[in-house]
C-alpha cells in the first residue's frame, strides 16, 4: 500500500511537471507549488513511517493545515503590500498607520505559531510521540535542505556566468 501511496505522488508529481508553461508565470508558481507539496507528501510519508491508515487520516488535517498558514501568510503578505505600495507611491505614511501595520503583523505571527502548534499537539491521537518529534521539526529541516540547494544553484550559476563573461561576443 506504500508503494502504492508514492507511486501515486510520483504519477501526480510528473502529470504536474508536463502542464507545465514557461511562459505562463501563474502556471509556474503554480506548478512550483504544487510539486513542492508532493515532494513534502512524499519525504512526510517517508520520514514518519506513515501506515496506510495513518496516511487516510494525516494528509486531509495536513492539507487543512497548510491552507490555514496559507492564509494567515496571504494576509500578512497584502499588508506589506500596501505599505510597499505607498512607499513606492511616496505617499506619507503615518505613525499610527506603522503602528497598526506591526501590530496586525504581529497578531497574524502569534496566530501562526497557535496554528502551528494546535495541529502538532493535535495529531496525538493519530502519530506515536516520535512521529510526533519527526513531523515538529521536519519543516526546519526541509527548509535548511532547501536553503542549501538554492545557495548551490546560486554558486553553480555564478561559476557558469563567469566562465560565460570571458567568451561573450561584443
Amino acid at each position: 500500500m506504500r508503494t502504492l501511496f508514492i507511486t501515486y505522488a510520483l504519477l501526480v508529481s510528473i502529470a504536474i511537471a508536463q502542464e507545465h508553461d514557461p511562459m505562463d508565470d501563474d502556471k509556474d508558481e503554480h506548478g512550483r507549488r504544487e510539486r513542492m507539496e508532493t515532494m513534502m507528501v512524499w519525504r512526510l510519508t517517508e520520514e514518519l513511517d506513515l501506515k496506510p491508515k495513518q496516511a487516510e487520516k494525516f494528509f486531509p488535517r495536513f492539507r487543512e493545515h497548510r491552507k490555514n498558514l496559507s492564509d494567515i501568510h496571504k494576509e500578512q503578505r497584502e499588508i506589506g503590500k500596501r505599505l510597499r505600495q505607498k512607499i513606492g507611491e511616496d505617499e506619507k505614511i503615518s505613525r499610527s498607520e506603522v503602528t497598526s501595520a506591526v501590530k496586525k503583523i504581529t497578531a497574524l505571527r502569534r496566530k501562526t505559531v497557535d496554528v502551528e502548534e494546535n495541529f502538532l499537539l493535535g495529531m496525538d491521537d493519530l502519530l506515536d510521540p516520535l512521529q510526533m518529534s519527526i513531523l515538529g521539526m521536519f519543516k526546519q529541516e526541509m527548509l535548511r535542505e532547501m536553503g542549501g540547494e538554492l545557495r548551490k544553484r546560486g554558486n553553480d550559476r555564478k561559476k557558469m556566468k563567469k566562465r560565460q563573461g570571458g567568451h561573450r561576443k561584443r
